[in-house]
């Protein structure tokens, strides 16, 4: 049990020394809109587990191909391309308003009273849409040009 806890706390001490430098060096991922900042959390955590396979691989006795040279393209993708997917349910939200902009007139008494349909779902689109820039801090709203 001794021989355990001491191997964790070396694990834990090598991780507190060598981490910074190994996080430091990895390629950050940054999400261009709010509605992509879960994907770049996700890219981001398998870039570290990356990292951390560099680093304990071999105490580990894994396979030398497993390593950040495996998960770095897998991050990538995942706060990339996999994050399209926001995208595109913006733009079918987006598709949705402006057919509820065509169909709310033939619904007639239907709806309740004050219900913007159109409305609601542009606003759903401009918040999945809205820019974020995580360095400057600034944030840009697609809806106020």
């Amino acid at each position: 049990m001794k021989k355990l806890i001491s191997i964790g706390v070396a694990l834990a001490l090598l991780t507190m020394v060598v981490m910074p430098s190994a996080v430091a060096a990895q390629e950050e991922i940054l999400p261009t809109t709010f509605a992509k900042i879960p994907f770049a959390i996700v890219g981001s955590g398998i870039q570290l587990v990356g990292e951390i396979l560099d680093i304990v691989g071999t105490e580990l006795t894994l396979p030398a191909w497993i390593n950040s040279d495996l998960t770095e393209p897998i991050a990538q993708w995942a706060a990339g391309p996999m994050a399209w997917s926001v995208d595109m349910v913006g733009w079918g939200v987006t598709l949705m308003g402006s057919i509820m902009g065509a169909v709310e007139p033939l619904l007639g008494d239907t709806l309740p009273e004050g219900l913007d349909l159109p409305g609601l779902f542009n606003t759903v689109a401009c918040a999945l849409f809205q820019g974020y820039d995580a360095i400057s801090g600034n944030f840009t709203d697609p809806c106020t040009a």
